[in-house]
């Protein structure tokens, strides 16, 4: 005989047993290699992604560990990104630039006080107008049209 719909509901609505130590290791090891809470929540044995999601916003310390994953994370992409790069072979000049350009892009992510965007490249605001683009100042000059007449003659 079929369970009636409110012990389906009530189980539908259990909560999620506590992640262990461990599982969280597996989790942030996985994290650091570059996977993300969906593809690790994907794995066997592995919580829901709201689950995780939930434990990381109601625990400071593990919000701080997974934080500290997702930089490693950045890093291994840097890596795997460096060994792509260096994998371009031959003479093709698109090759070469996008080589270039990958090389300068990671040197202005690690290092951007010396190889980021200079300021001098951005435009200059108008120093007529504000910030919100109004006039900075309106000056009003009356014309008398008798005195100009009699300037002319």
């Amino acid at each position: 005989m079929p369970a009636c719909k409110k012990t389906q509901d009530h189980a539908a609505h259990k909560p999620d047993p506590p992640i262990t130590p461990e599982v969280w290791e597996h989790i942030f090891s996985l994290a650091e290699e570059g996977q993300t809470l969906r593809q690790i929540s994907t794995g066997a044995g592995m919580p829901t992604w709201e689950h995780m999601r939930a434990s990381l916003r109601a625990s400071p310390a593990l919000a701080s560990r997974y934080a500290r994953a997702r930089v490693l994370a950045a890093e291994a992409f840097e890596d795997r990104l460096l060994q792509e790069v260096h994998s371009i072979n031959g003479e093709d000049t698109a090759a070469m630039r996008l080589r270039i350009d990958t090389l300068k892009w990671i040197m202005s992510k690690r290092a951007p006080a010396r190889y980021g965007e200079k300021a001098g490249n951005e435009p200059q605001p108008d120093p007529t107008t504000q910030p919100d683009g109004r006039p900075r100042t309106i000056r009003r000059v009356i014309v008398d049209p008798a005195a100009r007449g009699a300037r002319g003659a």
